[in-house]
C-alpha cells in the first residue's frame, strides 16, 4: 500500500501514459489469480509458517525492484510476481486467522481489515511527509527491509499458534484446483465486486487525480488517499457497533449510497471550483474521498461474513473462490478504466466506478435482515 500514494513518482519513473500506467498496475492480479488456484495446496504441504516467510521475503525483494526500474517489461513482470507473492501470504494468513478466530471465542477478522486500514493510512502519512524530499525508490526500499525484519519477528513470535500439521480436510486451507467447483453465487459475487471495486479504483487514481486534476505537488496529493484511508478505518473499527443498530443489509445499502453518490458529488464540485479556488477544491475532493473510504469500508468484513454464513463452515475455501472471480473481474476492470482514463479522464474513471457501487442498493438482499445481538 505504500506505493499508492506515490502513483505520481511510479509513473514517471516508468515514463508512460495514463492507460499503460493503469495497464501494469492491474497485472499483478494475474499473479494473484494463479496464486489463488493453487496457493491453497502450497500453504498445505510446506505450512503456514513457511508460507508467510517465503511470502513476505518476496513481497520485500521484488517491491525494491518495481521501484528502481524504468522498464515497463521488467515492472510487468516483477507485478505479476508481486501479486502472485502477496496472494500466498493473504491465503497463509487469511487462514491462520480463521483458525485463531475459533480459538480465541471472539470476532476478530474485522479488526484485521482495520488494522491493514491503520497500517495503509500510516505508510501514506509517511509517503505525504517525505515524498517531495525522498525518491520513491529510497522511500520503498528502506520500508521494506524494516517491514521484512518486522514481519520475520511477527511471525517467530505466532509460531507456537502455528497448527503442527494441517490434516488433509482442514477447511481453512483457502484452495488449490481440485477444490475449486466453482459453483458460483453470481448475485453474492456480482455484489462483492460493486462493494470494491472504487475502493481497487482509488489506490491507483487518487493521489493522481489530486495532481493531475487539481494540480497540487506529490506530497499534497497523497492526502487524497490518506482521506479515504480514515474513512476505511473508522468504518471498519465501527462495523461491530454499527450492525447492533442496523442490519447487514441496511449498511451494504448505505455503504453503496454514501461511497459512490458522496465521491462523485464532491469531486465533481471541486472540478467546478478548481480554476478560482484551489485549496477550497481539493478540501471539497479531500471529503469525497474521505466518504468513499467511509462507504467502502464496512463492505469486506460484511461480504466475508456473509460467504461464511453460507459456506457452512469451509470459510476459506469459499473465501478465496469469491477473491478468485473477484480477481479476475477486477483485473479487467482495472484495465477498461485504466484506457477510461487515457482517452477521457480520471474523474470520468472515478464516475464509472462508483456508479457500479451503487449497484449496491439494489444487491443487499443477500445480506441478513436482522440485527446482532
Amino acid at each position: 500500500m505504500s506505493l499508492a500514494p506515490r502513483t505520481p513518482d511510479l509513473k514517471a519513473n516508468l515514463n508512460v501514459n495514463n492507460g499503460t500506467f493503469g495497464t501494469l498496475l492491474g497485472s499483478a492480479s494475474i499473479g494473484s489469480i494463479i496464486m489463488l488456484l493453487i496457493g491453497g495446496q502450497i500453504v498445505h504441504r510446506i505450512g503456514t509458517k513457511r508460507s508467510l516467510q517465503i511470502g513476505s521475503t518476496a513481497v520485500a525483494i521484488i517491491y525494491i525492484g518495481l521501484v528502481n526500474t524504468s522498464s515497463p517489461i521488467l515492472f510487468l513482470v516483477l507485478n505479476i510476481s508481486v501479486g502472485g507473492s502477496i496472494s500466498i501470504y493473504h491465503i497463509a494468513s487469511s487462514g491462520h486467522s480463521l483458525h485463531r478466530q475459533d480459538d480465541v471465542g471472539a470476532v476478530i477478522v474485522p479488526k484485521l481489515h482495520g488494522a491493514w486500514a491503520v497500517g495503509a493510512m500510516s505508510t501514506s502519512a509517511i509517503a505525504f511527509l517525505i515524498s517531495n524530499s525522498i525518491s520513491i525508490s529510497t522511500h520503498i526500499t528502506i520500508l521494506m527491509l524494516i517491514v521484512w525484519v518486522v514481519t520475520q519477528f511477527c511471525i517467530a513470535k505466532l509460531v507456537p499458534t502455528f497448527p503442527e500439521k494441517p490434516t488433509s480436510n482442514d477447511d481453512y486451507q483457502a484452495t488449490n484446483i481440485k477444490q475449486f467447483k466453482f459453483k458460483i453465487n453470481w448475485f453474492l459475487s456480482f455484489g462483492f465486486f460493486c462493494a470494491t471495486i472504487l475502493e481497487f479504483t482509488l489506490v491507483d487514481w487518487a493521489t493522481l487525480f489530486g495532481k493531475e486534476e487539481l494540480g497540487m505537488n506529490n506530497s499534497v496529493a497523497t492526502l487524497c488517499y490518506l482521506s479515504c484511508l480514515v474513512g476505511l478505518i473508522l468504518g471498519r473499527y465501527s462495523i461491530g457497533w454499527a450492525l447492533k443498530h442496523q442490519s447487514e443489509q441496511f449498511w451494504i445499502r448505505a455503504g453503496g449510497l454514501i461511497g459512490s453518490f458522496g465521491l462523485v458529488l464532491m469531486v465533481s464540485l471541486s472540478l467546478l471550483v478548481v480554476d478560482n479556488y484551489r485549496y477550497f477544491a481539493f478540501t471539497l475532493a479531500l471529503f469525497g474521498f474521505f466518504l468513499a473510504g467511509l462507504g467502502s469500508s464496512a463492505l469486506v468484513p460484511i461480504y466475508f461474513s456473509i460467504v461464511a454464513r453460507l459456506a457452512k463452515g469451509r470459510n476459506a475455501i469459499a473465501i478465496a473462490q469469491l477473491s478468485f472471480i473477484n480477481t479476475l473481474v477486477m483485473l479487467v476492470s482495472k484495465v477498461i478504466l485504466a484506457w477510461v482514463v487515457e482517452l477521457s479522464s480520471i474523474f470520468v474513471a472515478l464516475v464509472v466506478a462508483s456508479s457500479a457501487m451503487l449497484g449496491l442498493i439494489f444487491l443487499a438482499s443477500i445480506g441478513s435482515k436482522d440485527r446482532q445481538q
